[in-house]
Protein backbone atom coordinates (compact mmCIF):
# COMPACT_ATOMS: atom_id res chain seq x y z
CA UNK A 1 0.00 0.00 0.00
CA UNK A 2 1.27 3.39 -0.99
CA UNK A 3 2.17 5.78 2.03
CA UNK A 4 -0.75 8.44 0.31
CA UNK A 5 -3.62 5.08 0.23
CA UNK A 6 -1.86 4.50 3.81
CA UNK A 7 -3.31 8.14 4.57
CA UNK A 8 -6.03 8.23 3.41
CA UNK A 9 -7.18 4.26 5.14
CA UNK A 10 -6.04 5.85 8.22
CA UNK A 11 -8.53 8.93 7.83
CA UNK A 12 -11.77 7.15 6.73
CA UNK A 13 -11.36 3.44 8.59
CA UNK A 14 -13.63 4.73 11.48
CA UNK A 15 -16.55 4.54 8.91
CA UNK A 16 -19.08 2.66 9.82
CA UNK A 17 -18.94 -0.26 8.19
CA UNK A 18 -22.33 -1.41 5.47
CA UNK A 19 -23.31 -4.49 3.66
CA UNK A 20 -22.49 -4.80 -0.01
CA UNK A 21 -26.15 -5.36 -0.76
CA UNK A 22 -27.35 -2.02 1.03
CA UNK A 23 -24.50 0.14 -1.12
CA UNK A 24 -25.89 -1.59 -4.38
CA UNK A 25 -29.30 -0.74 -3.43
CA UNK A 26 -28.68 2.87 -2.20
CA UNK A 27 -26.46 3.00 -5.85
CA UNK A 28 -29.85 2.02 -7.31
CA UNK A 29 -32.07 4.45 -6.01
CA UNK A 30 -29.20 7.86 -5.81
CA UNK A 31 -28.61 6.46 -9.69
CA UNK A 32 -31.85 6.59 -10.62
CA UNK A 33 -32.56 10.36 -8.67
CA UNK A 34 -29.61 11.70 -10.73
CA UNK A 35 -31.00 11.00 -14.15
CA UNK A 36 -33.69 13.27 -13.13
CA UNK A 37 -31.77 15.42 -11.42
CA UNK A 38 -29.19 16.22 -14.29
CA UNK A 39 -31.64 16.59 -16.89
CA UNK A 40 -31.04 20.19 -18.58
CA UNK A 41 -34.90 20.95 -19.30
CA UNK A 42 -38.21 21.57 -17.65
CA UNK A 43 -41.73 19.80 -17.96
CA UNK A 44 -43.17 22.76 -16.31
CA UNK A 45 -42.46 26.09 -15.04
CA UNK A 46 -44.53 27.99 -12.45
CA UNK A 47 -43.99 31.39 -11.08
CA UNK A 48 -44.83 33.94 -8.02
CA UNK A 49 -44.37 37.34 -8.42
CA UNK A 50 -45.17 38.92 -5.21
CA UNK A 51 -45.99 42.67 -4.37
CA UNK A 52 -47.05 44.60 -1.37
CA UNK A 53 -50.59 46.63 -2.81
CA UNK A 54 -50.10 49.85 -0.52
CA UNK A 55 -46.07 49.57 -1.67
CA UNK A 56 -45.31 52.45 -3.52
CA UNK A 57 -42.36 51.74 -5.14
CA UNK A 58 -43.48 50.42 -8.02
CA UNK A 59 -43.01 47.17 -7.10
CA UNK A 60 -46.53 46.40 -9.13
CA UNK A 61 -44.81 47.11 -12.30
CA UNK A 62 -41.70 45.49 -11.81
CA UNK A 63 -44.42 42.23 -10.89
CA UNK A 64 -45.75 42.53 -14.14
CA UNK A 65 -42.61 43.28 -16.34
CA UNK A 66 -40.84 39.78 -14.44
CA UNK A 67 -43.93 37.98 -15.22
CA UNK A 68 -44.46 38.72 -18.83
CA UNK A 69 -40.37 38.42 -19.21
CA UNK A 70 -40.51 35.10 -17.59
CA UNK A 71 -43.80 33.76 -20.34
CA UNK A 72 -41.59 33.76 -23.03
CA UNK A 73 -39.69 30.60 -21.91
CA UNK A 74 -42.00 26.86 -22.82
CA UNK A 75 -44.19 25.56 -20.38
CA UNK A 76 -44.59 28.26 -18.36
CA UNK A 77 -47.27 29.34 -16.02
CA UNK A 78 -47.51 32.62 -14.11
CA UNK A 79 -49.13 34.64 -11.22
CA UNK A 80 -48.87 37.66 -9.74
CA UNK A 81 -49.90 37.64 -5.77
CA UNK A 82 -50.90 41.32 -4.34
CA UNK A 83 -50.37 41.23 -0.64
CA UNK A 84 -52.92 42.94 1.68
CA UNK A 85 -51.23 44.72 4.63
CA UNK A 86 -53.65 42.13 7.12
CA UNK A 87 -52.60 38.78 5.22
CA UNK A 88 -49.98 36.73 7.46
CA UNK A 89 -46.75 35.36 6.38
CA UNK A 90 -48.52 31.22 7.52
CA UNK A 91 -51.07 31.95 4.92
CA UNK A 92 -48.86 33.37 1.59
CA UNK A 93 -46.24 30.38 2.40
CA UNK A 94 -49.25 27.76 2.12
CA UNK A 95 -50.07 29.18 -1.11
CA UNK A 96 -46.46 29.23 -2.31
CA UNK A 97 -45.59 25.53 -0.99
CA UNK A 98 -48.87 24.43 -2.58
CA UNK A 99 -48.13 26.37 -5.95
CA UNK A 100 -44.39 25.11 -5.91
CA UNK A 101 -45.95 21.39 -5.39
CA UNK A 102 -49.16 20.95 -7.53
CA UNK A 103 -45.77 21.14 -10.64
CA UNK A 104 -46.25 18.03 -12.77
CA UNK A 105 -43.78 16.22 -14.58
CA UNK A 106 -40.78 14.75 -14.62
CA UNK A 107 -38.13 18.11 -13.88
CA UNK A 108 -40.02 21.23 -12.58
CA UNK A 109 -38.81 24.69 -11.75
CA UNK A 110 -40.44 26.94 -9.69
CA UNK A 111 -39.55 31.05 -9.60
CA UNK A 112 -40.48 32.74 -6.49
CA UNK A 113 -40.04 36.52 -6.91
CA UNK A 114 -40.54 39.39 -4.71
CA UNK A 115 -40.24 43.57 -5.77
CA UNK A 116 -40.36 46.22 -2.69
CA UNK A 117 -39.14 46.81 0.66
CA UNK A 118 -36.96 44.89 2.45
CA UNK A 119 -35.01 44.63 6.16
CA UNK A 120 -33.13 42.63 8.30
CA UNK A 121 -34.96 41.96 11.40
CA UNK A 122 -33.04 42.73 14.50
CA UNK A 123 -30.34 40.53 16.03
CA UNK A 124 -31.24 37.11 13.68
CA UNK A 125 -30.62 36.48 9.80
CA UNK A 126 -34.02 37.23 8.78
CA UNK A 127 -34.72 39.19 5.83
CA UNK A 128 -38.13 41.06 6.55
CA UNK A 129 -40.59 42.20 3.63
CA UNK A 130 -42.67 45.20 3.94
CA UNK A 131 -44.67 47.85 2.67
CA UNK A 132 -43.46 50.69 4.10
CA UNK A 133 -40.45 51.98 5.60
CA UNK A 134 -38.82 55.11 7.16
CA UNK A 135 -35.19 55.34 8.16
CA UNK A 136 -34.49 51.75 8.26
CA UNK A 137 -37.51 51.31 10.02
CA UNK A 138 -40.93 49.32 10.06
CA UNK A 139 -43.48 51.31 9.16
CA UNK A 140 -46.02 48.93 7.67
CA UNK A 141 -46.99 45.42 7.55
CA UNK A 142 -44.07 42.89 8.14
CA UNK A 143 -43.29 38.84 6.67
CA UNK A 144 -40.21 36.81 7.13
CA UNK A 145 -39.22 36.29 3.55
CA UNK A 146 -36.50 33.65 5.33
CA UNK A 147 -39.75 31.99 6.69
CA UNK A 148 -41.12 31.41 3.24
CA UNK A 149 -37.32 30.41 1.61
CA UNK A 150 -36.63 27.69 4.32
CA UNK A 151 -40.25 26.27 2.93
CA UNK A 152 -39.47 25.93 -0.27
CA UNK A 153 -35.94 24.84 0.83
CA UNK A 154 -38.28 21.87 2.48
CA UNK A 155 -40.00 21.20 -0.08
CA UNK A 156 -37.20 21.05 -2.75
CA UNK A 157 -35.28 18.53 -0.09
CA UNK A 158 -38.72 16.28 -0.21
CA UNK A 159 -39.25 16.23 -3.67
CA UNK A 160 -38.06 14.22 -6.72
CA UNK A 161 -37.17 16.80 -10.16
CA UNK A 162 -38.29 20.00 -8.24
CA UNK A 163 -35.84 23.22 -8.50
CA UNK A 164 -36.19 26.23 -7.01
CA UNK A 165 -35.39 29.66 -7.81
CA UNK A 166 -35.91 32.81 -5.84
CA UNK A 167 -34.67 36.99 -7.15
CA UNK A 168 -35.12 39.04 -4.51
CA UNK A 169 -35.68 42.79 -5.56
CA UNK A 170 -35.49 44.82 -2.35
CA UNK A 171 -32.35 46.02 0.38
CA UNK A 172 -31.13 43.68 2.61
CA UNK A 173 -31.91 40.47 -0.37
CA UNK A 174 -28.83 38.57 0.46
CA UNK A 175 -30.02 37.63 4.01
CA UNK A 176 -32.24 35.24 2.92
CA UNK A 177 -29.09 33.27 1.36
CA UNK A 178 -28.16 32.58 5.18
CA UNK A 179 -28.27 29.56 5.99
CA UNK A 180 -28.14 25.64 5.04
CA UNK A 181 -29.23 24.39 1.57
CA UNK A 182 -29.71 20.76 0.57
CA UNK A 183 -27.16 18.19 -1.07
CA UNK A 184 -28.15 16.89 -4.55
CA UNK A 185 -30.75 19.98 -5.04
CA UNK A 186 -30.82 22.75 -7.49
CA UNK A 187 -32.05 25.53 -5.34
CA UNK A 188 -30.61 29.00 -6.21
CA UNK A 189 -30.94 32.77 -4.51
CA UNK A 190 -30.54 35.28 -6.98
CA UNK A 191 -30.33 39.12 -5.01
CA UNK A 192 -30.11 42.35 -5.71
CA UNK A 193 -27.53 43.90 -3.77
CA UNK A 194 -25.25 46.38 -3.02
CA UNK A 195 -22.21 47.00 -0.56
CA UNK A 196 -24.58 48.92 1.48
CA UNK A 197 -27.35 46.32 1.17
CA UNK A 198 -29.43 48.66 -0.74
CA UNK A 199 -31.67 48.34 -3.99
CA UNK A 200 -32.75 50.93 -6.40
CA UNK A 201 -36.52 51.48 -6.79
CA UNK A 202 -38.74 52.63 -10.03
CA UNK A 203 -39.61 55.59 -7.43
CA UNK A 204 -36.64 57.09 -6.80
CA UNK A 205 -34.78 55.77 -10.09
CA UNK A 206 -37.02 54.53 -12.91
CA UNK A 207 -35.94 51.86 -14.95
CA UNK A 208 -33.03 51.40 -13.16
CA UNK A 209 -34.27 48.07 -10.72
CA UNK A 210 -32.53 45.53 -10.50
CA UNK A 211 -35.95 43.93 -11.89
CA UNK A 212 -35.76 45.93 -15.15
CA UNK A 213 -32.44 45.05 -15.48
CA UNK A 214 -32.72 41.57 -14.85
CA UNK A 215 -35.52 40.79 -17.56
CA UNK A 216 -33.60 42.98 -20.28
CA UNK A 217 -30.32 40.33 -19.82
CA UNK A 218 -33.00 37.35 -19.64
CA UNK A 219 -34.92 38.30 -22.58
CA UNK A 220 -31.42 38.97 -24.67
CA UNK A 221 -30.12 35.70 -24.04
CA UNK A 222 -33.30 34.06 -25.23
CA UNK A 223 -32.81 35.81 -28.47
CA UNK A 224 -29.81 34.64 -28.67
CA UNK A 225 -30.84 30.65 -28.48
CA UNK A 226 -28.48 29.43 -26.25
CA UNK A 227 -29.07 27.47 -22.62
CA UNK A 228 -28.23 30.19 -19.71
CA UNK A 229 -27.84 30.39 -16.47
CA UNK A 230 -28.06 33.17 -13.21
CA UNK A 231 -24.09 33.40 -13.35
CA UNK A 232 -24.98 34.45 -17.34
CA UNK A 233 -27.56 37.21 -16.07
CA UNK A 234 -25.41 38.24 -13.29
CA UNK A 235 -22.60 39.34 -15.67
CA UNK A 236 -24.51 40.91 -17.92
CA UNK A 237 -26.37 43.10 -14.95
CA UNK A 238 -23.14 43.87 -13.27
CA UNK A 239 -21.65 45.45 -16.65
CA UNK A 240 -24.28 48.13 -16.59
CA UNK A 241 -23.61 51.92 -15.92
CA UNK A 242 -25.98 54.53 -14.37
CA UNK A 243 -26.68 52.91 -11.11
CA UNK A 244 -26.71 54.93 -8.23
CA UNK A 245 -26.40 51.18 -5.51
CA UNK A 246 -25.16 49.17 -8.08
CA UNK A 247 -27.30 45.88 -7.99
CA UNK A 248 -24.33 43.38 -7.60
CA UNK A 249 -26.37 39.73 -7.95
CA UNK A 250 -25.35 37.25 -5.50
CA UNK A 251 -26.35 33.89 -6.63
CA UNK A 252 -25.91 30.76 -4.06
CA UNK A 253 -26.52 27.58 -5.41
CA UNK A 254 -26.75 23.84 -4.13
CA UNK A 255 -26.51 20.59 -6.12
CA UNK A 256 -22.70 19.44 -7.14
CA UNK A 257 -22.32 22.54 -8.99
CA UNK A 258 -25.39 22.40 -11.68
CA UNK A 259 -27.24 25.09 -12.34
CA UNK A 260 -30.66 26.28 -13.00
CA UNK A 261 -30.77 26.57 -16.89
CA UNK A 262 -33.46 28.58 -18.88
CA UNK A 263 -33.91 28.25 -22.74
CA UNK A 264 -36.66 29.83 -25.22
CA UNK A 265 -37.32 26.35 -26.78
CA UNK A 266 -37.49 22.66 -24.78
CA UNK A 267 -34.26 20.49 -24.56
CA UNK A 268 -32.74 17.74 -22.85
CA UNK A 269 -29.11 16.76 -22.09
CA UNK A 270 -26.81 16.08 -19.55
CA UNK A 271 -24.81 18.76 -18.36
CA UNK A 272 -21.17 18.72 -17.27
CA UNK A 273 -20.56 18.43 -13.61
CA UNK A 274 -17.87 18.28 -10.99
CA UNK A 275 -16.74 14.63 -9.75
CA UNK A 276 -15.67 13.56 -6.14
CA UNK A 277 -13.53 10.83 -4.79
CA UNK A 278 -15.64 9.55 -1.82
CA UNK A 279 -14.58 6.71 -0.18
CA UNK A 280 -16.99 3.86 1.71
CA UNK A 281 -15.99 1.25 4.50
CA UNK A 282 -17.73 -2.06 3.00
CA UNK A 283 -18.54 -4.87 6.01
CA UNK A 284 -16.92 -7.40 3.09
CA UNK A 285 -13.42 -8.17 1.65
CA UNK A 286 -12.46 -7.02 -1.41
CA UNK A 287 -12.05 -11.03 -2.60
CA UNK A 288 -15.52 -12.26 -1.85
CA UNK A 289 -17.61 -12.48 -4.49
CA UNK A 290 -20.44 -9.88 -3.57
CA UNK A 291 -18.05 -7.14 -3.32
CA UNK A 292 -16.95 -8.26 -6.90
CA UNK A 293 -20.12 -8.20 -8.23
CA UNK A 294 -20.99 -4.50 -6.90
CA UNK A 295 -17.81 -3.60 -8.38
CA UNK A 296 -18.81 -4.68 -12.15
CA UNK A 297 -22.22 -3.30 -11.09
CA UNK A 298 -20.28 0.24 -10.55
CA UNK A 299 -18.36 0.16 -13.42
CA UNK A 300 -21.65 -0.97 -15.73
CA UNK A 301 -23.44 2.73 -14.28
CA UNK A 302 -25.18 4.65 -16.62
CA UNK A 303 -22.69 7.32 -15.52
CA UNK A 304 -19.25 7.06 -14.81
CA UNK A 305 -17.86 6.27 -11.90
CA UNK A 306 -14.42 4.94 -11.07
CA UNK A 307 -13.56 2.14 -8.71
CA UNK A 308 -10.01 3.80 -7.34
CA UNK A 309 -8.87 1.13 -4.72
CA UNK A 310 -10.67 -1.48 -2.57
CA UNK A 311 -8.33 -1.93 -0.14
CA UNK A 312 -8.30 -5.30 2.36
CA UNK A 313 -8.79 -4.23 6.12
CA UNK A 314 -10.79 -7.73 7.56
CA UNK A 315 -13.55 -5.39 5.26
CA UNK A 316 -13.17 -2.97 2.02
CA UNK A 317 -12.60 0.59 2.09
CA UNK A 318 -13.71 1.35 -1.76
CA UNK A 319 -12.37 4.42 -2.88
CA UNK A 320 -14.83 5.98 -5.71
CA UNK A 321 -14.70 8.51 -8.37
CA UNK A 322 -18.42 9.52 -9.13
CA UNK A 323 -20.20 12.57 -10.22
CA UNK A 324 -20.45 14.78 -7.12
CA UNK A 325 -24.51 15.36 -7.79
CA UNK A 326 -24.48 11.26 -6.82
CA UNK A 327 -22.74 11.90 -3.83
CA UNK A 328 -25.13 13.68 -2.43
CA UNK A 329 -28.10 11.86 -3.63
CA UNK A 330 -26.19 8.74 -2.04
CA UNK A 331 -27.36 7.79 1.49
CA UNK A 332 -24.71 6.33 2.54
CA UNK A 333 -21.41 6.84 5.43
CA UNK A 334 -18.82 8.12 3.35
CA UNK A 335 -16.12 10.85 3.12
CA UNK A 336 -15.89 13.46 0.57
CA UNK A 337 -11.56 13.33 0.06
CA UNK A 338 -11.14 15.72 -3.26
CA UNK A 339 -13.60 17.76 -5.20
CA UNK A 340 -12.03 17.43 -8.89
CA UNK A 341 -12.26 20.25 -11.92
CA UNK A 342 -15.78 19.35 -13.84
CA UNK A 343 -15.82 16.27 -16.06
CA UNK A 344 -18.10 15.33 -18.56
Amino acid sequence: MSLQLERVFNGVASLPETEVKTVQEQFGVALQQMETVALDSYDNISTLSIHWKSDRTGGDKDCALFVETVSKMVNTETHIRTLGDNESVVTLNLEVITQASSLKGRRKLFILHYAGHGIAAAASNTLVITSRIAKGEFKGPQMSMTYIRDGLMHLAADSDGLDILIVLDCCCAAIAGRGRLFGGKRVELMAATSPGGLSNSREDHPELTFTQRWCTSFENFLELGIPFDCDDLKKSINVAHGLEQFPASYVLREGGGIPIKFRALPAARTPAVRTVITALHIKENPDTSTMTALIAYLEKAPVRITVLAALPAASTLLLLRVPQVLQELLKLPQVTLIVLPTDI
